[in-house]
């Protein structure tokens, strides 16, 4: 790792983050993917000498000294590493119906990405409208959300999974929530959350909601229906809302 100059260049590092996968990272040097490269270059018009903040979407973010700066390419020498930054010290999973438009899953992903998910697995259920979604674009969301955020780890972003096959999934999150607007009686989410609660996973249902064998089913897995008020949200408002007040709950408690 190189010594830090305190003659270098001075950059907006916060301003200039780039996406880098961990592969593309050794112990002193970073190679640009040509995507960024090319950003680098033709818009933030960066040269040689300036600094910049490099994620790896596995935990580490860095400052890098850029070394060679081209249309081909980009490498930049690291100067210091932070792990960790911008992460949460719990998890939260979300498992999603399917949403119809493409517009409203993507400003799903993006803000999910902000709220802090963890990993996201898009749910095939009964009512569902759509099976399918564009992963590379939605990849794209996530790794944009995710340098706009300051945080450091990518999500995992699982296959479209049936609702019943997840039900039936040994797992170990400490607090499993599903958000039915039809049980006025049940608990609000932060009634379900301790100072102290390192794992959550929250369900919500596709825009047809879900269906009464479906809350039946979580229920009997153990799942605590909880109650998002009197309005009926769309899939991604209620998602989004549920991960907000965890957020800030959690965030609130560390």
């Amino acid at each position: 790792m190189k010594a830090k100059n305190t003659e270098l260049k001075t950059m907006n590092t916060e301003k200039h983050r780039f996406f880098v996968p961990i592969d593309l990272i050794t112990e002193d040097r970073i190679v640009f993917p040509i995507e960024e490269a090319r950003h680098a270059t033709k818009v933030l018009r960066i040269a040689k000498g300036d600094l910049v903040t490099v994620i790896d979407g596995a935990g580490g973010t860095y400052t890098a000294e850029m070394e060679v700066v081209g249309n081909k390419g980009a490498i930049a020498a690291i100067v210091s590493k932070e792990v960790g930054l911008g992460e949460s010290t719990y998890a939260v999973r979300m498992s999603v119906g399917m949403i119809k438009h493409a517009a409203r899953w993507e400003t799903f992903l993006e803000k999910a990405v902000e709220l802090g998910v963890t990993r996201i697995t898009p749910l095939i259920s009964e009512r569902m409208q759509k099976s399918a979604f564009n992963e590379r674009r939605a990849w794209a969301i996530m790794i944009a959300a995710l340098k706009q955020s300051g945080r450091s780890k990518l999500p995992q972003l699982d296959q479209p999974t049936k609702i019943k096959k997840l039900l039936q999934e040994e797992v170990g999150e400490e607090v499993k929530m599903i958000c039915h607007e039809s049980s006025p009686d049940a608990p609000s989410i932060s009634k379900l959350l301790r100072a102290d609660t390192s794992n959550v996973h929250i369900l919500v249902g596709p825009e047809g909601g879900f269906s009464q064998e479906e809350i039946t089913l979580a229920n009997e897995a153990g799942w605590t229906t909880v109650w998002m008020g009197e309005r009926r949200l769309r899939t991604e408002t209620a998602a989004i809302t549920s991960l907000a007040v965890v957020s800030q709950y959690l965030n609130g408690a560390e």
